[in-house]
């Protein structure tokens, strides 16, 4: 018997999956999410699941994923400090980026800017230009090159970036850069917008790129364990881990391109249920996905889900595919709350929203907390 098993991690529940390839049966599991550790949820709960029903993890020769590990990652602000090396006189090109102020005209006066993923004082500009057509226009100037990543060693960054400009159309210079990055630091990562996102426009290039070494090291370090206990549980089938555009990706892949993880939860709720309506033959219809901490909803039509050509998880918005799901701060367990004016809804989670209705009702004085 040969068994594929899914394993999708909420912030408040992890959920298990298994199917008999042969048969088509399945098996459902749900155990409490581990914070502080998401791969021992995962563990644990494909334990009870494969226990319960007496299937052997060596007979187990799919293992699908889906995680907020990079998503976290980025809310949290626990991404890695990154290190960026740009072309001779880019290197405030993350903090002039597109000058975009949400809000209106008056909306620069309230909006608190975001930092950008890589600080000025951790980025360096190489010695180097291609042109526009991919013609060598400087040659790259190796020793300077040098000089300026040693002087970088003292900011102690655990991630390079290697962004320069018309690298999309001759990356040869990108890569003989990440060639010096990684003999100068040879324990980080480094990460080339080449092979992240060969396109046009410097700056949603540049900030992608920068967010993938942000989460790098932080997927790596998850990925592996999670290799690790499930080669120690006895399971060496192929793990793949959910994308934002609801395909998968395999675990070494994702170790070197996480920044398409971003919306790897949240996507799986939506092609959970394609699966289902395709096989009740609905073409149109809305999906939710209620979990402790948020709601996610998306639109699919005429049998297909709606595609966004970026990725956006807080503030910040890189040019990764994604699925076109609209989230918002309302789940199973958020707090509710009654301002003077407005009834609001926050991303705490303590109480059902029922308080709220019971509140309103004259039913509930107090806080039961």
């Amino acid at each position: 018997m040969s068994y594929r098993l899914g394993v999708d991690v909420g912030g408040t529940f992890t959920d298990v999956l298994v199917v008999e390839d042969a048969s088509g049966k399945t098996w459902r599991g749900k155990v409490p999410s581990t914070p502080d550790d998401p791969s021992r949820a995962v563990i644990n709960g494909a334990r009870k699941v494969c226990e319960e029903v007496g299937v052997n993890p060596e007979d187990v020769n799919y293992f699908f994923h889906g995680t907020t590990v990079a998503t976290n990652a980025v809310l949290e602000g626990k991404g890695a400090r990154v290190g960026l090396v740009v072309t001779q006189g880019y290197r405030q090109i993350l903090q002039i980026a597109r000058s975009f102020v949400p809000g209106g005209l008056a909306g620069w006066i309230v909006w608190p800017k975001p930092e950008p993923m890589a600080a000025l004082e951790c980025t360096i500009e190489a010695p180097e230009r291609i042109g526009a057509g991919g013609s060598i226009v400087r040659e790259l100037d190796e020793a300077t090159l040098r000089q300026r990543l040693e002087a970088l060693k003292t900011e102690g960054i655990e991630a390079l970036t290697v962004c320069l400009i018309n690298s999309y159309v001759n990356d040869v210079h990108e890569r003989r850069v990440a060639e010096i990055c990684a003999d100068i630091f040879p324990d980080i990562p480094v990460t080339i917008s080449a092979d992240i996102l060969p396109e046009m426009q410097e700056y949603e290039r540049t900030l992608t790129t920068v967010a993938n070494s942000a989460v790098r090291p932080v997927v790596a370090r998850y990925v592996q364990h999670l290799r690790e206990s499930l080669v120690e549980w006895g399971m060496n089938g192929q793990l793949n881990l959910l994308r934002s555009d609801g395909g998968l990706m395999s675990a070494e892949k994702s170790r070197e391109a996480p920044v398409s993880l971003l919306m790897s939860g949240p996507a799986g709720g939506v092609a959970g249920a394609l699966w289902v309506a395709r096989n009740a033959g609905i073409d149109n219809l809305l999906t939710l996905d209620m979990g402790g901490t948020s709601t996610d909803v998306a639109l699919i039509e005429n049998g297909e889900p709606r595609l966004r050509r970026e990725t956006s998880v807080g503030d910040l918005t890189v040019r990764a595919s994604s699925l076109d799901i609209r989230t918002v701060g309302a789940g199973g367990g958020s707090i509710a709350h009654v301002p003077e004016l407005t009834k609001a809804c926050g991303l705490a989670r303590k109480v059902p929203v029922l308080f709220l209705a019971l509140r309103l009702m004259g039913e509930a004085e107090s806080s039961p907390l």
